[in-house]
């Protein structure tokens, strides 16, 4: 159990972009499958966007996340933006997220 971490855990960390640094801020939700009973990967925010600057969030895979500290999680995204690798289930979160498609 020394390496099991709880969502509470999780929430309290900044999320990373390991490639330039920049700040995301702290996890959102955390999309579990209900089949495989394992978690699939965690919802941060991303930039606003837009005039009024809604906000949308980012599916990161569990695959892309590089490391988990102490007080930061490091993910690995790309230039556009969205992390490298396949996209979220198509279910989502429901309506208390907006995951990129």
């Amino acid at each position: 159990m020394d390496n099991d971490i709880s969502f509470c855990e999780l929430r309290k960390k900044e999320v990373v972009n390991a490639a330039d640094g920049s700040k995301l801020g702290h996890i959102v939700d955390m999309i579990i499958s209900v089949e495989s009973k394992a978690a699939l990967g965690i919802v941060a925010p991303a930039k606003r966007s837009g005039l009024f600057g809604k906000e949308q969030n980012i599916f990161i895979p569990l695959g892309y996340i590089v490391k988990i500290g102490s007080d930061v999680i490091l993910i690995d995204m790309n230039e556009d933006g969205r992390c490298r690798g396949e996209k979220p289930p198509e279910k989502g979160c429901g309506n208390k997220c907006a995951l990129y498609s």
